[in-house]
């Protein structure tokens, strides 16, 4: 994944590691897509923007699924398959963000695609394999 990592990811991590805090990061990560043009820096859970229709869902990535070789974080490929209708909106990527049991979700990473602006139509797929590198 080339893409950022929000301030508010940025918040949530610190808080991890420097305070133990898991406030916001009870199980599981997840992973969906955003049709925001152009998602910046303050970009946050609450501003993000999603498709919806096609049975657009996001996907949970488990903690235990996560394979770490030094600095890079991997999970397997993942597939959105667009179904009954087409997407609402161009999709421009996709982001990874945490869960709570509260509710409560941050916005950990960010990647544009550059490739897109994708129109996700009935029958299509969209393939992601997250790799993350701190560093």
């Amino acid at each position: 994944m080339a893409g950022f990592t929000p301030d508010e990811g940025e918040t949530l991590l610190a808080q991890i590691i420097h305070q133990r805090t898991h406030v916001d990061r009870d199980a599981n990560l997840e992973l969906g897509l955003f049709t925001n043009a152009t998602p910046g820096e303050t970009i946050t859970q609450a501003t993000i923007t999603e498709p919806t229709g096609g049975g657009y869902a996001r996907i949970d990535l488990t903690d235990a699924s996560w394979s770490i070789v030094g600095d890079t974080a991997s999970y397997a490929q993942q597939t959105f398959t667009c179904t009954g209708t087409d997407y609402s909106a161009l999709v421009y990527g996709y982001f990874i963000s945490s869960k709570a049991a509260a509710g409560t979700k941050r916005l950990l990473y960010v990647e544009i695609d550059a490739a897109g602006p994708y129109d996700i139509n009935v029958g299509d797929t969209y393939k992601i394999t997250p790799n993350i590198t701190i560093g």
